[in-house]
């Protein structure tokens, strides 16, 4: 009895949940409808309405993400658990009740009866246009009460756990521990679902932060302690389950501080919103919604250390908008010369949806390539993944970015992704519909880039399951891929032409066939070397890798920071404390608030063990006084290790130069140019900034423009103080007045006033104002016709239907 109450009330709130939402479209072809009809063929695409499939199966294994299976009246029967599993992804609805044209969803004129399914799922599965027959409980017995426990621990955030025979808890595992699972369910408001992911270190304190999307917005969270990750501040948006992230740092001159953005991107109506991290760990604020797309399947930024965020020595950071509804949906690059404005800079001359790209990465090579294929002592080369092929870009001049290649390979079937190796020889490709439409395992190709103008296929990886390789990155002779239904997987690419699994984290205990479900993203280049994932169904995921080799050994620097004095030659130690044969490492500097020529002498090398060798080995860096008078910071990485020894944290070493002078310091806003809504309230931050000696004060005020103070906006005025050693941030109230006019946006001016002769480094900021009675689009409405809030619904309805199937 009790049994059969938990089984109803999952129903039920798994019922709510497939209600909830749904998805906007993604990839190319948004929304794309596959027709099923008992009169059908299993033949093709099932994209003809006059020639619909005949099974739920075959139709949705292959639809694309955003894609819906619309089911013509009759009785269906759900043969076996995979096709019954096939039923529960997220990011492909299926639906029945229509009519022999597709025009009509009407379930009680053209009934849709499946059989093989629990009775208990029979209301939710109603909400989608069926009727069930309950005649599918016999096949799943005794293992209800056993999934069902797995499911409600899915469901709440889970401790740490090291990886031991094979598990993580209820997870199973292979050499990566389970640092801290962050469930949806712990996040605020609530989501359904999550998608992308992207990592942050704050170079003023050290702290990393994982950013992630969800479907209600983008969600900021300390990793301070990683173990006990907590949400600091969420960006709503769109309801969508397509989001993506990048992130920008810089150093900002005046208020003598590291500043950061995050960019993302989305399938909903929120433009390219750019996000304020500066303010952590306090608080983030949206920046602005920049028009440069209204909407864009992804987003990525160039010529930047994907570790620090920070731009590249001596190049300037591009912002590249890929998959947006117009143009073809082909990359356009933009400056971030300003970090709160995109500047446009390249876009495709009469492209079209041939042209259209998925995803994009980017390397700098300065080799001979440079000179053979680009003609050009440096040449920064941009991989777009446009479906079908992967084309190869000379972006180095970046409005007259020119294409070098194009390849692809047999039976391509969604170029979607990829990342470059290390020693810039290889990239490795992702084909997101391969194993659905072609019944392959996971599936990576490896390209040699040797040759810019014409890569070739040199190599692939065949995994032992059935699940969808999404996204991957490399770091040291490792390779981190989000697998969907396997989780977490990680190649050792030591021979980049044939990898080798060396560990996985299976997320998604159900099973490892080829549906949308599981991880989504991954990030490994925090400098902890924790490695943060998203599981579209249960959330965060930070994990240690475990997969260094215990035959050659691991190498690391012996301390992760280092202060110095300008002017003196720096001495850094890295160890190989065990293992066997010879082995290398490369290293560089990269320039950060201190730059390479004038602060430092930029340089670069390589780290050689012989066998049997285990003596620390010396980098030396020689600093310069360039009289600056403040702290000054550079950063030196490990990369590329040979002979099979692996990369260890911390892997990236930061020199501290110098000292910031004792001063009062600045004061001035901590923010760009604010938006804010009518009829709401902004908390505008002023920091104190490059000093915190004595006590310091500053006056503020508000000053009418477009908007009027006193009738758009509450008058406001006051001060503000900072006692000896004080340099938290301060807040300024804004409230705006609601009123029913129908207004285009207007500003006002918020005016800082030195006291006591307080410096300030800028003393005005625009304050926009949204008029919020012609609203575009509800963020909490869908952008799109599938279902977004199924996710957990139909996880349920996987774990209770015991659809576990590993192939090992």
């Amino acid at each position: 009895m009790e049994h059969t109450r938990k089984l109803s009330a999952l129903a039920l709130l798994t019922a709510a949940q497939w209600l909830q939402a749904s998805p906007a479209m993604a990839h190319a072809e948004h929304d794309k409808a596959r027709y099923v009809a008992v009169q059908g063929v299993d033949q093709g695409l099932c994209d003809d309405v006059a020639k619909p499939c005949l099974t739920l199966g075959y139709a949705i294994s292959h639809a694309n993400k955003g894609d819906r299976v619309l089911v013509a009246g009759g009785n269906y029967k759900i043969p076996d658990v995979d096709s019954l599993f096939l039923l529960i992804s997220d990011l492909v609805p299926v639906k029945g009740g229509f009519d022999a044209k597709y025009r009509t969803q009407a379930p009680e004129r053209f009934q849709t009866v499946l059989t093989g399914v629990p009775a208990e799922f029979a209301p939710e599965l109603a909400a989608q246009g069926f009727r069930v027959i309950s005649d599918g409980i016999s096949q799943y017995g005794s293992e209800l009460s056993s999934l069902l426990e797995v499911h409600q621990s899915l469901q709440q955030s889970q401790g740490s756990s090291d990886c031991v025979n094979g598990k993580a808890g209820n997870f199973s595992c292979d050499k990566l521990d389970l640092v801290a699972h962050m469930a949806l369910s712990a996040f605020s408001p609530i989501p359904s679902a999550a998608n992308d992911i992207w990592g942050h270190v704050d170079l003023n304190t050290g702290t990393e932060y994982a950013i992630i999307g969800l479907v209600n917005g983008t969600a900021v969270v300390s990793l301070a302690d990683p173990a006990n990750p907590v949400q600091v501040g969420l960006i709503p948006g769109s309801h969508t389950s397509w989001r993506d992230i990048k992130v920008y740092q810089w150093f900002d001159e005046q208020q003598l501080r590291w500043r950061a953005h995050a960019y993302v991107s989305s399938e909903g109506a929120d433009n390219i919103q750019i996000i304020d991290l500066s303010q952590l760990p306090a608080s983030v604020s949206l920046v602005a919604s920049d028009a440069a797309a209204a909407s864009a399947h992804n987003i990525y930024i160039s010529q930047v250390d994907y570790s620090t965020n920070t731009a590249l020595d001596g190049l300037q950071p591009a912002l590249h908008i890929v998959g947006q509804g117009s143009g073809g949906g082909a990359f356009r690059s933009y400056s971030l010369s300003n970090p709160d404005k995109l500047v446009a800079r390249f876009s495709h001359a009469g492209a079209t949806r041939a042209d259209y790209t998925h995803d994009a990465t980017s390397m700098v090579v300065d080799d001979a390539r440079a000179q053979g294929n680009c003609q050009t002592s440096e040449c920064t080369v941009l991989m777009d993944f446009n479906e079908n092929s992967m084309r190869l870009w000379n972006i180095t001049d970046l409005a007259n970015s020119k294409q070098l290649s194009e390849v692809s390979y047999a039976n391509a079937q969604y170029v979607h992704s990829g990342w470059w190796s290390e020693d810039k020889q290889y990239v490795f490709v992702h084909d997101e519909l391969d194993e659905q439409r072609l019944g392959l395992n996971t599936t990576l190709r490896v390209f040699s880039l040797d040759n810019l103008e014409a890569p070739q296929q040199v190599g692939s990886w065949n995994g032992p399951t059935k699940a969808i390789d999404h996204n991957g990155y490399v770091r040291g002779n490792r390779y981190y891929m989000s697998n969907y239904q396997r989780g977490v997987t990680v190649l050792d690419i030591r021979n980049p032409r044939v990898p080798e699994q060396v560990g996985y984290f299976d997320t998604f205990p159900a099973s490892d066939g080829n549906a949308f479900n599981g991880v989504w993203g991954i990030y490994p280049y925090l400098p902890s070397g924790l490695i943060i994932a998203s599981d579209i169904n249960s959330g965060l995921y930070i994990l240690r890798d475990k997969t260094q080799s215990d035959i050659r050994g691991s190498v690391g620097f012996i301390a992760a920071q280092t202060q110095a004095n300008p002017g003196d030659n720096i001495s850094l130690t890295v160890t190989r404390p065990t293992g066997l044969g010879a082995v290398s490492v490369s290293w560089e500097t990269l320039g950060g608030s201190a730059i390479a020529g004038s602060d430092f002498e930029p340089d670069r090398g390589t780290l050689q063990w012989a066998d049997n060798d285990n003596s620390p080995k010396q980098i030396s860096i020689q600093s310069l006084d360039s009289g600056k008078g403040h702290q000054l910071q550079a950063f030196v990485r490990l990369y590329d290790p040979r002979g099979g020894v692996t990369l260890t944290s911390p892997s990236y070493h930061t020199l501290t130069m110098g000292e910031n002078p004792v001063t009062p310091g600045t004061l001035g806003f901590d923010i760009g140019s604010p938006t804010i809504m009518e009829g709401s309230q902004l908390q505008l931050p002023v920091r104190r900034s490059g000093g915190s000696s004595g006590t310091v004060r500053v006056g503020y005020r508000l000053e009418s423009g477009s908007a009027t103070v006193g009738t758009d906006v509450t008058d406001n005025s006051g001060e503000l103080q900072w006692d000896e050693g004080d340099t938290s941030l301060r807040y300024i109230t804004l409230s705006t007045i609601d009123d029913s006019d129908v207004e285009s946006e207007e500003s006002f001016t918020v005016r800082l006033l030195s006291l006591d002769g307080s410096e300030i480094s800028a003393d005005s900021i625009e304050v926009r104002v949204q008029d919020n009675d012609q609203t575009p689009s509800d963020p909490g409405q869908d952008t799109g016709g599938s279902s977004g809030g199924g996710s957990l619904g139909w996880l349920s309805l996987l774990l209770l239907l015991g659809l576990k199937r590993r192939q090992v």
